[in-house]
């Protein structure tokens, strides 16, 4: 007989996409209950704390999520709509994809109301719209 030991190993796959090397001398896989993987400490992680879903769908309007941060403080300080118009038209000014046309439409003043939980009135998408219009007809223009 041989003094070399056989060991019998069975793989059961359901599902997804593994690749078996028959050459190599070790595997390692390790399974963590229902949890994708256990969460390190924050102090550790030297990655951007993650968008609130609401905060996501203005992405496609901003090009950098840096700037996309510092208008979600801004916008989450607004406790009126005149507040939040002028944030708006700043960001407006600022991002090409936010045209004059855009920024008063419902679909996307309705993406800053979940934003704004000091508003204690005035709340409304044709509120909002009348204010974004004053703020864009008072903005200082640039000379030519």
């Amino acid at each position: 007989m041989d003094s070399e030991p056989h060991f019998s190993i069975v793989f059961n796959i359901y599902g997804g996409s593994n690749q078996i090397l028959p050459n190599a001398t070790s595997a390692t896989q390790n399974y963590y209950g229902g949890e994708s993987e256990p969460e390190e400490s924050h102090e550790n992680k030297n990655e951007e704390p993650v968008l609130p879903p609401e905060a996501t769908r203005l992405i496609s309007y901003i090009n950098k999520v840096e700037d996309l941060r510092v208008y979600l403080v801004q916008i989450a300080e607004c406790t009126c709509a005149v507040e939040l118009a002028r944030v708006i038209v700043n960001m407006a000014e600022r991002e090409p994809k936010i045209t004059p046309e855009e920024m008063v439409k419902e679909r996307f003043i309705s993406l800053f109301l979940p934003l704004t939980p000091l508003f204690v009135s005035g709340k409304s998408v044709s509120n909002i719209r009348a204010r974004i219009n004053n703020a864009w007809d008072r903005r200082p223009r640039k000379r030519l």
